[in-house]
């Protein structure tokens, strides 16, 4: 998947496509990119995109997840965000 973001303007372009995202899922994706195919816990997502003063129940994760990857889907035939059972997210790594 070719994606490129713009952190001051917040936008998310995917295969020349804007993608609209509410502020949680941007700072997830972000997040999963910085980090780039390792795996990341659900609290430490919640800890990178939720605001300090939010409590977060680590479920909140997955519904916010759930909506990055159709946003993701809309755009890109791919599986761009894996699943990794009992240890959170991660995103799939590039092809060479």
């Amino acid at each position: 998947m070719a994606t490129s973001r713009c952190l001051a303007s917040h936008r998310v372009c995917c295969n020349g496509q804007q993608i609209h995202l509410g502020p949680i899922e941007f700072n997830l994706l972000c997040h999963l990119i910085e980090n780039g195919g390792k795996v990341c816990s659900r609290d430490e997502l919640i800890g990178a995109a939720s605001p300090d003063n939010i409590y977060v129940d680590a479920r909140t994760v997955d519904v916010h997840i759930a909506r990055l990857r159709k946003a993701l889907k809309s755009v890109s035939h791919r599986s761009v965000i894996r699943t990794i059972r009992q240890a959170g997210y991660a995103t799939e790594e590039q092809e060479t």
